[in-house]
């Protein structure tokens, strides 16, 4: 077996990764270590499973770098709320047994392809997403955004920005917004407009063959913010198209994990 840690950029968290190394590789198992900032998409090192040490942006940027390989990924919080992640640090030694011996489950995790589009020039920016894309505006002023539906008008926004979450995402920025949770299996999206000017604006849950386009109609300074890292600035006239994406992010359970029993502590934002 051969296994990938990653961990965040702390020393709390490089620590514990010697550690871990140390005693897998004292079980045969080999192992390699890779720092947070190391990872890039489509550019890792191979393993037949990926560890990762953090909270649960470390684990989103694991995930959006190996969803093309289809790697299982195991969750280990470091974090403040470690809503993807599997184990808390205190059972980590106790986990590895049942990691080694396979007494786990692989749990499949929708993932959303984020285009943005400007005419004239075509697709500007491309990725994947395992929490959310969010159109929000960077200035003390209100900005709208139409929601093209399949092609169709299908309603408007005027506020903030709006937030177009997976199952995944929807206990992260949509919960704190206001939007519903969604349990992981279910193959919708959720939208969930952010500080709406207009109290008819509530969350949307739309299933994920949808094609959805939002289509900036405001000047001012605006971003698509992608899983809380990438930071894209957006212009008026541009579309943001999301897309259910043919790739899944595969996460390793070792014990059953509830996203409502964390839901109380806060949003799943953390490195």
């Amino acid at each position: 077996m051969q296994i990938i840690i990653v961990h965040k950029n702390d020393s709390k968290a490089s620590i514990l990764a010697q550690k871990v190394k140390a005693v897998l590789s004292s079980r045969g198992v080999y192992c390699s270590l890779l720092g947070f900032c190391q990872l890039t998409e489509g550019n890792c090192p191979e393993g037949d499973l990926v560890m990762v040490l953090g909270g649960d942006g470390t684990l989103l940027k694991t995930a959006r770098s190996y969803a093309d390989s289809g790697t299982p990924i195991l969750g280990v919080n470091l974090g403040t709320v470690g809503f993807l992640s599997s184990i808390e640090p205190e059972d980590l030694m106790e986990a590895l047994d049942l990691l080694l011996q396979g007494k786990y489950e692989i749990k499949k995790r929708m993932m959303i392809n984020v285009q943005l589009l400007r005419d004239g020039q075509g697709c500007l920016h491309q990725s994947i997403a395992l929490n959310d894309a969010v159109i929000k505006a960077r200035v003390l002023h209100t900005i709208k955004i139409k929601l093209w539906l399949d092609g169709l008008l299908y309603t408007r926004y005027q506020g903030d920005g709006v937030i177009c979450a997976t199952p995944t995402g929807s206990t992260a920025y949509s919960l704190s917004a206001g939007g519903p949770i969604l349990e992981p299996s279910i193959s919708a999206l959720v939208i969930t407009p952010i500080c709406p000017q207009f109290s008819s604006s509530h969350p949307l849950v739309i299933r994920s063959s949808s094609q959805l386009e939002f289509e900036l109609d405001s000047d001012y300074e605006t971003y698509l913010t992608i899983d809380g890292e990438e930071e894209i600035p957006i212009q008026k006239g541009d579309l943001v198209r999301i897309t259910r994406s043919s790739v899944v992010a595969r996460t390793i359970q070792l014990n059953q994990v509830s996203s409502s029993d964390k839901v109380s502590i806060g949003s799943s934002r953390q490195e």
